[in-house]
C-alpha cells in the first residue's frame, strides 16, 4: 500500500504505480505553467511544486505510516500483497469443487473409471478507493515559508494521520456500504472466510488477559489447535494480540520453583504459532492470526498511496492536494471451506 525500495525492486506492478505517480507529479506543474502564461502573459512562478517538494511529500507518507496504530499488521502483509491495475474494482477467484474418486488400480489398465470434471464456485473482494484532501492558501504559504514554516508539509502530516486511521480500519473491518458484483467489502476481523473463535462466556469461556499459563496451554492445544487442524494449518506465521493479553503473556513463569522465562516463552514451545506480537489495534480479549501466504490472505492494491496536486491555473490560486490509494483485503477459502485466517474475541 506504500512505495518502498523493496516493493519497487521486487514487484513490477508497484513499479508501474510509481511511474504513474511521477507522471501525475509532473503534469500539474506543466499545465499550471501553460495556464498562467496564457492568462494575460502572467509569469509562471510555481516554486512550491519542485522535485525536492515531491521527495519530501513522499517521505512524509512513509513517516506518517510508521506512526499509525495497526499499520504494523498491513506492513507485515505487504510481502503477500497483490498489485492490480486501478481499473480492477473486484478481485475474484475460483474455488475448485469435488470430483469423482474412482481411481482404478489394475494390471491391464482396463478397469472402469470416469472422465468427469470438477465444478467451480467463485468468491472475491472489492478494491475501493480511499481519498482525502488538504489545501494551502497561496499567500499564506508564501509568507510562512519566509519564516521557515512549511504549511503544506504540516497540513499533509495532519491529513495523512486521518487517512492512515481509515486505512487501518478498512483493512481490519472493510466497509459495509461497499458491495461490488454481490461481493461485500470486509476486513481481516469480520471477513466471511475468517475463522472465528468466541472467547466469551457463551463460547469457549476463556479470558486470555487473566488466564494462567496452564489455562492458555489448554486452550491453544485444545479448541485452537483443533480448528487449525480442521483447516489443515500446521502453524500460524503470526498471532497478533492486544496489549492486555501481551501483558499477561509477559509475566514470569516458574516451574517447580525454577524461573524458566516468561509465559510467552513457555507457551511458544507447545502451540501452533511461530510468533506472537502485540498491537494497539486490538483491545482486551482479542487476537488475530494468519498464515502469511498469498493463497490465504492478500492486501489487494489497486493504487499505492500517493499525493497529487490539483490544477492551479492562476498565481493567486490556492494549492490543493489529493491523497489517494485503492485497497481491498482478500481472505480466501478452498472448495472445502478451509482457510488460514483466525480471529478471536468475546462474541457472547
Amino acid at each position: 500500500m506504500f512505495f518502498t525500495r523493496e516493493l519497487l525492486a521486487n514487484d513490477a506492478g508497484t513499479g508501474q504505480h510509481w511511474n504513474h505517480l511521477w507522471t501525475n507529479h509532473r503534469t500539474p506543474s506543466e499545465l499550471m505553467d501553460q495556464a498562467m502564461l496564457a492568462n494575460a502573459g502572467l509569469q509562471a512562478n510555481d516554486s512550491l511544486l519542485t522535485r525536492d517538494f515531491w521527495r519530501a511529500t513522499d517521505a512524509i507518507i512513509l513517516e506518517m505510516r510508521d506512526q499509525e496504530t495497526g499499520m504494523e499488521i498491513i506492513q507485515d502483509l505487504l510481502a503477500v500483497q497483490t498489485t492490480l491495475d486501478i481499473g480492477k474494482t473486484v478481485k475474484a477467484y475460483n474455488m475448485v469443487g469435488a470430483i469423482a474418486d474412482d481411481v482404478a488400480v489394475s494390471m491391464d489398465g482396463q478397469a472402469p473409471y470416469s472422465f468427469d470434471h470438477t465444478e467451480y464456485d467463485t468468491d472475491g473482494d472489492p478494491i475501493p478507493i480511499i481519498t482525502a484532501g488538504y489545501g494551502v492558501n497561496w499567500r499564506y504559504q508564501r509568507g510562512l515559508q519566509t519564516v521557515g514554516i512549511d504549511l503544506a508539509r504540516d497540513s499533509q502530516m495532519a491529513k495523512m494521520k486521518e487517512y492512515n486511521k481509515k486505512l487501518v480500519l478498512h483493512a481490519l473491518d472493510g466497509n459495509a456500504k461497499i458491495v461490488v458484483d454481490g461481493k461485500a467489502s470486509q476486513g481481516l476481523r469480520n471477513h466471511r472466510n475468517t475463522k472465528k473463535f468466541d472467547l466469551g462466556a457463551g463460547g469457549l469461556n476463556i479470558n486470555l488477559t487473566t488466564a494462567t499459563a496452564a489455562q492458555m496451554i489448554a486452550f491453544f492445544q485444545g479448541s485452537f489447535a483443533t480448528t487449525l487442524i480442521a483447516n489443515r494449518v500446521d502453524s500460524l506465521d503470526i498471532l497478533w494480540v492486544s496489549n492486555e493479553i501481551m501483558t499477561n503473556l509477559s509475566k514470569v513463569y516458574v516451574e517447580n520453583g525454577v524461573t524458566v522465562g516468561t509465559v510467552l516463552d513457555y507457551l511458544l514451545r507447545f502451540i501452533r504459532v511461530k510468533s506472537i506480537r502485540a498491537t494497539f489495534a486490538l483491545t482486551g480479549n482479542e487476537f488475530l492470526g494468519y498464515v502469511r501466504q498469498r493463497s490465504v490472505v492478500s492486501p489487494l492494491i489497486g493504487m499505492t498511496t500517493s499525493v497529487i496536486a490539483l490544477p492551479r491555473p492562476m498565481p493567486q490560486s490556492n494549492y490543493n492536494f489529493q491523497i489517494m490509494g485503492a485497497m481491498g483485503m482478500q481472505v480466501t477459502v478452498d472448495g472445502n471451506g478451509m482457510g488460514g485466517v483466525f480471529y478471536g474475541k468475546n462474541f457472547t
